[in-house]
């Protein structure tokens, strides 16, 4: 007859989860840097039209936008969007935003 399997516990996923992203290196903060780019949208309303939110550097959003003119509004918002993210996220996730032109693709 064979050997019989060990029953193993149960083990909570989140668990493994933390495991698996420590051992790839992934940051810890990642979920929550997630969130900011699914909040960012509704955080910036109609400019949303004209941006994405790009890159984490540090605790700094990168951000591309498709003009001049919005790198300036955006950047008179900058502390009111900050604001809206954090309570979107539940955290201080963002301490600066840095808004860079967006290059044209060629096709």
């Amino acid at each position: 007859m064979g050997s019989r399997r060990k029953k193993s516990k149960l083990v909570k996923i989140e668990d493994v989860l933390k495991t698996v992203f420590s051992r790839l290196e992934i940051p810890e903060d990642m979920d929550l840097k997630g969130r900011v780019f699914l909040a960012w949208d509704e955080a910036v309303g109609d400019a949303s039209l004209h941006t994405h939110p790009f890159r984490f550097q540090g605790s700094t959003l990168i951000v591309e936008v498709t003009s001049p003119a919005w790198i300036t509004e955006l950047s008179m918002r900058k502390m009111d969007i900050i604001s809206r993210l954090e309570r979107a996220v539940g955290e201080k996730i963002v301490e600066d935003i840095r808004f860079k032109l967006k290059r044209k693709r060629e096709d």
